[in-house]
């Protein structure tokens, strides 16, 4: 999926610009728009899980993105009015952000507690090496044809949703809570507010939108700083996240077996911690081979975090509403991911003439405040929810052992 991901959609803003004359400015907003439709979509996507089931949600979210992808590659290949286009993007964004929530509410329902930080580091090497390949084959097929590359990405989907839908078993028959009735609350604002009273999962909701607002500067705002000011080219900028992402393939595995002996909220804070000194360190990078060290800094900072956000997300929900707190959740996630982008853009413009790392002070800080929030955590959590074996109860008086 991810491969079949990025042989078109990284090329979509050069497409809509290059191609139709789409003003850059408005392509910026309008993909921020997009990103957050596909972020209140997950919500829905999550709850719909707990009700009828992870597969299926799984399968229709990805079969009718299929078709709305192809669909924009017959916009496309006809040359179609650009709004058209304008359209069908966020409608396959919302479809296909109901997908997520339900494949970590999936593997949560396989997976005990205290494996998930590596179930979901494993998944993050399938999802990189995928990233590794489409776009290296979209740059090739946009050579000749556009609409090539989202034929290309639907025929993918299409085909993964068969997949999902002849291979994968469910875990058992969907049961959502009962209400006060005793029948299943509808999904309403109100069962959002409800389960962040759950105070754990409002706090880690927080502090994932804080440490997420860090991890959005990988692509966006972190090319801009190297181009505008650091005066790198393209193909050094490429070289960059050519290293991230095999840093991610080969060391995901081995650093998420490292933490599991930890209380996820150790991988979370001291990957928040290298995530603000490493995007700081890059600000001062004016040498390439800096540059390079800072972004290994930045990708160990990832390696921690991401499959961490998911595993404790998972830990902390009711067996009932893994898929409610998980999409909740990832709507947390996004709606960070847009605000980093917003910052970062608006205090580059507008800060770096004066102080050119401003923006990277400002992640700095953040993944301070990241450190101290899952630091703070930790120290709230069970065991068995941080993802280490819960303590046995204390022996009665009088029957310890000699």
């Amino acid at each position: 999926m991810a491969a079949g991901y990025a042989v078109s959609f990284p090329f979509l803003a050069i497409y809509l610009n290059t191609q139709k004359n789409v003003p850059m400015s408005f392509i910026g907003i309008y993909l921020s728009c997009s990103m957050l439709l596909g972020a209140v979509s997950n919500v829905f996507g999550g709850e719909l899980s707990d009700r009828i089931g992870r597969k299926k949600i799984m399968f229709f979210s990805l079969f009718f993105r299929s078709l709305l992808v192809l669909s924009i590659a017959a916009v496309i290949k006809h040359d179609l009015d650009v709004v058209y286009l304008l359209i069908i993007h966020p409608l396959g964004i919302f479809a296909g952000s109901f997908f997520n929530p339900a494949a970590r509410a999936y593997v949560a329902d396989f997976v005990p507690p205290g494996n998930r930080l590596k179930a979901y580091g494993i998944m993050r090497i399938g999802t990189n090496a995928g990233w590794a390949v489409g776009p290296g084959i979209g740059g090739f097929v946009a050579v000749s044809s556009y609409a090539a590359m989202f034929f290309i990405t639907g025929t993918v989907y299409l085909l993964c949703s068969g997949m999902i839908y002849f291979s994968l078993r469910e875990a058992g028959e969907p049961k959502a809570a009962p209400g006060p009735s005793g029948a299943s609350n509808l999904f309403s604002l109100a069962s959002v507010r409800e389960t962040l009273k759950n105070r754990d999962f409002a706090f880690f909701c927080v502090f994932t939108f804080i440490i997420a607002s860090v991890m959005s500067q990988l692509v966006v705002p972190l090319s801009l700083y190297s181009k505008k000011y650091l005066l790198f080219t393209e193909k050094q900028i490429g070289l960059l996240f050519t290293i991230n992402g095999a840093m991610v393939v080969f060391l995901q595995y081995f650093v998420s077996r490292f933490f599991s002996r930890y209380k996820i909220t150790v991988s979370l804070a001291f990957g928040s911690l290298l995530y603000g000194a490493g995007y700081f360190f890059y600000g001062f990078s004016d040498l390439y081979y800096l540059a390079a060290l800072a972004m290994m800094v930045v990708t160990f900072g990832e390696l921690a975090v991401s499959p961490g956000l998911q595993a404790l997300s998972a830990n902390l929900a009711p067996e009932h509403r893994k898929g409610r707190y998980m999409g909740i959740h990832s709507m947390m996630q996004q709606v960070g991911n847009s605000f980093g982008i917003f910052m970062g853009s608006l205090l580059m413009d507008h800060l770096a003439p004066y102080y050119r790392q401003a923006s990277w002070t400002f992640m700095l800080f953040m993944g301070l405040t990241g450190f101290v929030g899952f630091s703070v955590l930790g120290r709230r959590v069970g065991a068995a929810d941080n993802g280490l074996p819960a303590l046995p109860p204390p022996a009665k008086p009088g029957t310890e052992m000699a």
